[in-house]
């Protein structure tokens, strides 16, 4: 096809990221419309780069000429924003979480199912260099018994991420969200309970921490996940506890490493790249190929399934056994059981 020509919704930081991005650095996609609620930072914006302006949303949709959605916005707005652009035609880039809730998630994905149309969820980790390295290694470690993952993040600049009318949730679905899909990813498992604790360290509407345990579906490998938003420092460690070795990474540090014994050796890294760009031009094969997304929204769903878990083991204070989709004998996602 020719080249896609992309309307943006949400100009925010991160939109703004996507914006520069679909601008200089993939090629096949032209930005051709934005979306933005400040119409004279979204002017100035759209004359600046010879492109359309919608104060808008629905308007951006109903354009013809658009192809393709990014939907960039607070998460409470995308499942009428992903299901509005679905029925208007356009395929769908979705930033993560998908959803705020589960069921704003099985209304997303039915939502695409019935369209036909493509969506895909921006879980831009999975393309981190870090994150590769250490999937192309899997195999050298054994069986894995543990996985223990870290986010740890400075508090955000963002005043709306600890307004829980607009961000929907705190640490646990904003920046967990990146933990809980590569613990499906690495693991090829679903979580089947989870045992939550939650905090408010700066934050006063959400949480900004979080440590959590959780059992896998089929297998007996143990999890630990901790996720902070107000460390004075970053990191984000992978570590993968195999009965032949351990594979440790940290994806904010750029480095990974296999440890045998008391030796540990540094693992090349794939040539890093901006992950916003690898999710793009996975979502453009995608299109042209007319193929399933690498990470689809159904994935989507799952990682907010296990947010959904987070927050109600948290509340209660006792473990929460997710009742899985995929408990039939064939392992297919059965979305009757969950509608």
């Amino acid at each position: 096809m020719a080249g896609v020509r992309f309307g943006l919704i949400g100009m925010g930081r991160h939109g703004m990221r996507y914006a520069q991005h679909l601008l200089r650095d993939v090629p096949g996609a032209e930005l051709y419309a934005i979306c933005r609620q400040d119409p004279l930072q979204g002017m100035a914006f759209a004359r600046e780069h010879s492109i359309q302006y919608y104060r808008e949303y629905l308007d951006l949709l109903g354009d013809p000429k658009v192809d393709a959605v990014a939907v960039v916005t607070p998460p409470r707005l995308h499942e009428r924003v992903c299901t509005t652009a679905l029925a208007a035609g356009k395929a769908v880039l979705v930033e993560k979480p998908m959803a705020c809730t589960t069921r704003e998630a099985i209304n997303i994905v039915e939502a695409a199912s019935r369209s036909g149309h493509l969506l895909m969820v921006a879980h831009t980790l999975r393309f981190n260099a870090v994150v590769r390295a250490l999937e192309a290694h899997l195999d050298e470690i054994g069986a894995i018994h543990t996985i223990s993952m870290c986010q740890r993040l400075e508090p955000p600049e963002r005043d709306w991420l600890d307004n829980f009318a607009l961000a929907g949730g705190g640490a646990t679905l904003h920046t967990g969200i990146h933990l809980f899909d590569l613990l499906r990813y690495l693991s090829g498992d679903e979580v089947r309970h989870v045992y939550c604790e939650m905090a408010r360290v700066f934050y006063e509407e959400v949480e900004d921490a979080m440590v959590a345990t959780m059992g896998l579906r089929h297998s007996k490998i143990r999890c630990v996940l901790d996720v902070a938003r107000y460390a004075g420092g970053r990191s984000g460690r992978i570590e993968l506890v195999g009965e032949n070795g351990q594979l440790m990474g940290d994806f904010e540090h750029g480095y990974a490493m296999v440890i045998r014994g008391r030796r540990a050796t540094p693992l090349d890294l794939p040539t890093p790249g901006h992950t916003i760009v690898s999710v793009l031009n996975a979502f453009l094969e995608a299109l042209r190929e007319d193929a399933e997304p690498p990470i689809s929204a159904v994935d989507g769903y799952h990682a907010v399934e296990i947010a959904e878990a987070c927050y109600e083991s948290a509340s209660t204070k006792s473990p929460v056994e997710i009742e899985g989709a995929d408990d039939d004998e064939d392992g297919e996602d059965d979305w009757d059981a969950l509608g």
